[in-house]
């Protein structure tokens, strides 16, 4: 086996590879869970929502019609869609309780990504989250699928972990140079 990289291969990452022991393949999406102020909620089969938009402002000068700037406006974060099986425990659904009783209450929470051993490889921190909305299952005797529902998560900011972070300090490497 030869120790070059190979052909039209990237060199930075067999570097990564070579010197770490770690693969920077894309990470899989199905294996992922939620834990709240400490606490795991559970896992589940879809999150979506995870984000940040940016508004553009734009900035037209008086008397110079082909100049404009564009300039950062307010940043928004989307609604967290989650969806699970129906299980005997459920944090979500006594959670969302609260909001339907009119006191939502504001907790942080963490969606990690799971490599396939487990093992967190990337997370995402929601800050001030809330629960607004809740889908019971839908039941059909016809079908033997399981009996999932939905909770829709607000949050007022997000940030992003990566394992890398830890383990190597690529990340932070990177994030200085921003």
């Amino acid at each position: 086996m030869s120790n070059l990289p190979p052909i039209g291969g990237d060199l930075a990452t067999y570097g990564v590879k070579r010197f770490t022991g770690l693969s920077i393949d894309p990470f899989k999406t199905h294996r992922f869970v939620l834990d709240v102020q400490g606490i795991f909620v559970g896992g589940f089969m879809m999150i979506k929502g995870i984000g940040s938009k940016t508004a553009v402002e734009t900035i037209r000068e008086g008397g110079a019609n082909g100049v404009e700037y564009k300039l950062p406006g307010q940043v928004t974060f989307p609604d967290l869609e989650m969806t699970s099986g129906l299980t005997y425990t459920d944090p979500m659904w006594l959670w969302y309780r609260s909001t339907m009783y009119g006191k939502p209450l504001r907790k942080n929470g963490t969606v990690y990504l799971m490599d396939d051993l487990g093992v967190p490889v990337a997370w995402w921190h929601l800050f001030n989250a809330w629960p607004t909305e809740w889908e019971g299952p839908s039941f059909d005797a016809s079908q033997t699928l399981v009996a999932v529902q939905r909770f829709t998560l607000a949050y007022e900011r997000i940030a992003k972990g990566l394992a890398s972070s830890v383990v190597g300090g690529g990340a932070s490497v990177i994030e200085g140079m921003l």
